[in-house]
């Protein structure tokens, strides 16, 4: 069975006193593991495949500076990396489509409230009236209006 290790307070103490009196050390000393130099070098990367360059060349190219990791290690890091960037594309895609959604009803509230004698509730879609009041009418923000088949029920 484990033995549970315990520290007397003194001894944590002494601990984070030794910390804190550490210098800064220089950023080139600085260690910085695979997935984040991948993520700040991503653009480089691209650009040297739009280029031409394979991955196995630019591996190649970084172990020249002696970076040494294999092609496939460079692979799920670009990947990593992409799907990182992924939720911050994903949100603004959403936003651009909820703005344009908004742009699109008031677009079509402002046509509706401008039609004239016809009776409210209805529009017109090619020539037909596709929405009564109470009927479901399913409209997608880029798509047009979409009534379900009840006629032939």
């Amino acid at each position: 069975m484990p033995m549970v290790k315990s520290f007397t307070q003194a001894q944590w103490d002494a601990a984070s006193r030794r910390l804190d009196t550490l210098p800064v050390k220089p950023a080139h000393e600085h260690r910085v593991n695979v997935r984040d130099a991948i993520r700040s070098m991503q653009a480089q990367i691209r650009s040297a495949q739009k280029k031409g360059y394979t991955l196995e060349e630019i591996v190649q190219q970084l172990a020249q500076d002696g970076v040494e990791i294999s092609a496939s290690t460079l692979r799920y890091a670009m990947q990593h990396a992409a799907k990182e960037n992924r939720p911050a594309q994903i949100e603004a895609t959403a936003v651009q489509r909820a703005t344009t959604a908004t742009r699109a009803k008031k677009g079509s509230q402002e046509r509706s409230s401008h039609t004239g004698n016809k009776p409210a509730g209805k529009t017109q879609d090619g020539g037909r009236a596709v929405g009564q009041q109470g009927s479901m009418v399913i409209r997608d923000a880029f798509s047009f209006e979409i009534t379900p088949d009840v006629e032939n029920l």
